[in-house]
């Protein structure tokens, strides 16, 4: 006997076996779905009924005030809960790495607003990538140049452009952050 006909012997069987227990489970899937549905539309026939029943306000208002006093519960329950405690390395806002004075924001537990300054006037810097476009033989860095200084190279970061030097200073605070050295300093 092939390879062939042995796998399509194979898969015929498993096909009717898979078959046979689909139709072993059709007449009792039908009797609970019957039985949903009959339980779903007795709870929309009460809701109907409950709505047209005279009562001192008409069904609607019950239902509009209902949902006020929910979103009232809702939010009273979020404000006593109250907002979960913030890591304590968010506090952890400013450093000097590469020469330069780097500050950013948390959003949740994301780096935000990543930026240098100038450690001796706060000017904000500019940056200068320009060696990672030549196709010379000398060093890729990103030298970050304060305007206001006389236009001296305040940091640079060895390795690539603009976008290689911000993703090095973000993985130095993560390091800083997971060693416990932003408490040092």
């Amino acid at each position: 006997m092939s390879e062939s006909s042995f796998t399509s012997i194979r898969n015929a069987t498993i096909a009717s076996i898979i078959a046979g227990i689909v139709l072993l489970a059709l007449p009792v899937a039908r009797e609970y779905l019957g039985t949903f549905l009959s339980w779903v539309w007795s709870g929309l026939t009460w809701c109907w009924t409950a709505l047209m029943t005279s009562y001192a306000l008409p069904g609607w208002v019950w239902i509009i005030v209902f949902l006020f006093t929910l979103i009232g519960a809702v939010s009273i329950f979020f404000r006593l809960k109250g907002e979960p405690a913030k890591p304590e390395y968010h506090s952890y806002i400013e450093d000097s790495m590469y020469g330069a004075k780097w500050r950013w924001q948390w959003i949740s537990n994301r780096i935000l607003d990543l930026w240098c300054y100038c450690p001796r006037c706060e000017a904000t810097l500019v940056y200068d990538d320009s060696s990672c476009h030549r196709f010379s033989y000398e060093e890729k860095k990103t030298n970050f140049i304060c305007e206001n200084c006389g236009h001296s190279v305040v940091a640079s970061v060895p390795g690539g452009n603009k976008a290689y030097a911000i993703g090095a200073v973000e993985r130095e605070i993560d390091r800083r952050i997971r060693t416990g050295a932003y408490k040092r300093n």
